[in-house]
């Protein structure tokens, strides 16, 4: 029923009950006249003294009453005796009884309702106009949601509502499930993330620690698995990666250590760290040997062939180990030694498992101290060069110089190479500092070459990150211009390892270098396990043996046959040979009987500072120098 039809109704109603009301209160009014109630006047006249009149438009309301004219005034008749009436005049009889309280009271009351019903209709309305907003917008909510609802053919508005809202509340939830599900999951494995992992494991933890209980760590990461990147594309990697997350799902479930989320469903002991790293949560154990049982299962999975689509991948794994609480009592913490006992595996070997003990929390500390170390050093350039010659066996003219980085640390003293270069390659500042080294080296070797060593040259070290992250020609030849250095007089030292394994850009790079007059070697020979017939399609100039094959060629023969097949090798490919770590003068006698022409090692010389070679080499020898180009330096002993 709408609104305008309920207020007429209300309105008609009300009407005919005040109505009723007026006609009683009128009838009573007549009788108090009559029998002088009320200060109402009344005339007695004879009949044929008065005219009956018409029944007036009210009478509908006041009926029951006998109306008269006299004098052109309307009576009403209140009592009838013989020929005479008894009348009132109409007027005074609606005055008094309108007038009267219970008029007054039934009108106020009447007023009141209608205004009442009024003001209820129009909240109904307008609550009625609400509901509908509510449900178009739901309605819009549930096409957004692409929910499908049964409509519903009983109940009003709000019953249709709430059966919308709890489809909205189903779906949501579902939503709400997905959506946790992704926040805390690997989009490529589909195993928990590492922040879902670490909150895994601190509950587990306080467990454990209220339960005095010991737990096991895994950290497992993949060996040779940037070869596969590199050598087949990301995708095959992607692959190499999930199919790793279901072995590993595998030997979770094969040890009985799963604990699947009671709401998403996910395994949460077995996580994906991120990149090629995953680690497994063993919740309890009662000795660290069921945790090596797991990684041994876990290595033996690895190991075995990957198949994709038609070609077979083999990597392996290194793992760490750490226990709770002996290891650590922390989430990250004991992640954090579980990695530091992975990285030692990686060490000793690869392949293999360790488990965490204080020493090597003992590296990993003195790791993070040269690290920061480094930093500052590089920052306040707190390094020095040394400079080791090479020169010809036949008359021990210099042929080049070795520069060599050196770091004097203000506390610990002379820190070597060999423990800083790999920090600094591990973080990336070996960039920087590889910047100051070629910067230094070339400043130097200017200098040196406009003092008349014109036939000398410098070599610089490049490691295999600088080649990545550097765009090697525009590199070098910058620096060139910077110091004034012909391209002539530079060198770049790169070991085996790195060029067989260089890119194509990075080849091409170096052939741009050798077109520009740079010479390439390649150092450490024979330690990178590379095929020979590679060295045919790599931009070389120069092949510095190892040294390991100079000390042992004077004790085994087998050495001392590969020693001469890579001199052979040498100079049927056109090839310069260098000796390193010749530090006998039996040594020397035997590269030099082998056709080598070239040695570096303390039997010819130590890294000297600039200052010692400028003291050596052109004090009193300019003469010689200006005319040859270089110098003679003779070994150590002979000088």
């Amino acid at each position: 029923m709408s609104k305008t039809l309920k207020i007429l109704s209300f309105f008609t109603i009300s009407t005919l009950l005040f109505g009723y009301v007026v006609n009683i209160l009128f009838s009573k009014t007549c009788v108090d006249a009559h029998h002088g109630f009320n200060n109402i006047s009344v005339i007695e006249i004879k009949t044929d003294a008065s005219e009956k009149i018409a029944t007036p438009w009210y009478q509908s309301f006041i009926f029951g009453q006998r109306f008269f004219q006299h004098q052109n005034k309307t009576y009403v008749l209140l009592h009838k005796h013989g020929d005479n009436l008894v009348l009132a005049k109409n007027s005074d009889l609606i005055a008094t009884t309108f007038l009267s309280p219970t008029a007054l009271i039934t009108l106020t009351t009447l007023l009141l309702a209608m205004v009442f019903v009024f003001r209820v209709e129009k909240k109904k309305h307008k609550n009625s106009k609400a509901l509908h907003a509510v449900h178009q917008d739901i309605d819009n909510l549930l096409s957004l949601l692409d929910i499908k609802t049964q409509t519903l053919h009983h109940g009003g508005p709000l019953a249709q509502i709430s059966h919308a809202v709890h489809a909205i509340t189903d779906n949501v939830n579902k939503i709400k499930l997905q959506t946790d599900s992704h926040i805390y999951q690997d989009k490529l494995t589909q195993l928990i993330d590492r922040h879902a992992y670490l909150e895994h494991l601190d509950i587990q933890l306080t467990q454990a620690e209220k339960k005095n209980q010991h737990c096991g760590l895994l950290f497992i990461d993949l060996d040779g698995f940037k070869q596969v990147n590199d050598s087949f594309g990301h995708s095959f990697g992607d692959e190499i990666l999930i199919q790793v997350a279901n072995r590993l799902s595998s030997i979770v479930k094969q040890f009985e250590i799963q604990d699947i989320h009671p709401i998403h469903g996910l395994e949460q002991n077995l996580s994906r760290l991120g990149g090629d790293e995953f680690s497994i949560f063993i919740p309890k154990i009662d000795n660290a040997s069921f945790c090596t049982q797991v990684a041994q299962s876990i290595l033996n999975e690895i190991e075995r062939d990957f198949i994709l689509g038609n070609k077979i991948v083999k990597i392996g794994a290194s793992i760490g180990i750490a226990i709770y609480p002996e290891s650590a009592s922390h989430p990250h913490a004991l992640l954090q030694m579980a990695d530091v006992a992975m990285y030692r595996a990686k060490t000793d070997g690869r392949g293999i498992f360790k488990v965490y003990s204080p020493e090597m929390g003992s590296k990993i500390r003195r790791y993070h101290y040269l690290l920061e170390e480094l930093r500052l050093a590089i920052a306040s350039q707190n390094f020095h060069l040394s400079f080791q010659p090479i020169v010809h066996v036949e008359d021990c003219a210099i042929d080049y110089f070795e520069a060599l980085i050196r770091w004097h640390h203000p506390i610990e003293g002379l820190i070597p190479p060999a423990e800083f270069i790999p920090i600094a390659e591990e973080s990336n500042l070996i960039l920087e500092l590889g910047d100051w080294i070629l910067l230094e080296s070339c400043r130097q070797m200017s200098a040196w070459h406009n003092a008349g060593m014109k036939r000398v040259k410098i070599s610089v070290n490049v490691s295999g990150i600088q080649l990545k992250h550097r765009p090697v020609a525009q590199w070098v030849t910058d620096t060139l211009e910077k110091t004034g250095l012909p391209a002539s007089s530079l060198m770049l030292e790169i070991t085996e390892s790195t060029l067989i394994t260089a890119s194509d850009q990075i080849i091409e790079e170096l052939e741009a270098c050798r077109r520009a007059g740079v010479t390439i070697a390649i150092d450490d020979f024979g330690t990178g396990f590379s095929s020979l017939s590679t060295l045919a399609d790599l931009p070389i100039d120069v092949i510095k043996i190892d040294k390991l094959f100079i000390t042992q060629a004077s004790q085994n023969a087998k050495y001392h046959k590969i020693l001469n097949s890579i001199s052979e090798l040498g100079t049927q490919l056109g090839l310069k040979i260098v000796a390193e770590g010749v530090e006998q003068a039996e040594q020397f006698e035997l590269v030099k009987s082998m056709g080598i022409r070239c040695v570096q090692g303390y039997l010819v010389s130590r890294p000297e500072t600039s200052h010692n070679v400028g003291t050596k080499v052109l004090k009193g020898n300019v003469n010689h120098v200006a005319s040859t180009g270089t110098s003679i330096w003779l070994p150590e002993g002979k000088q």
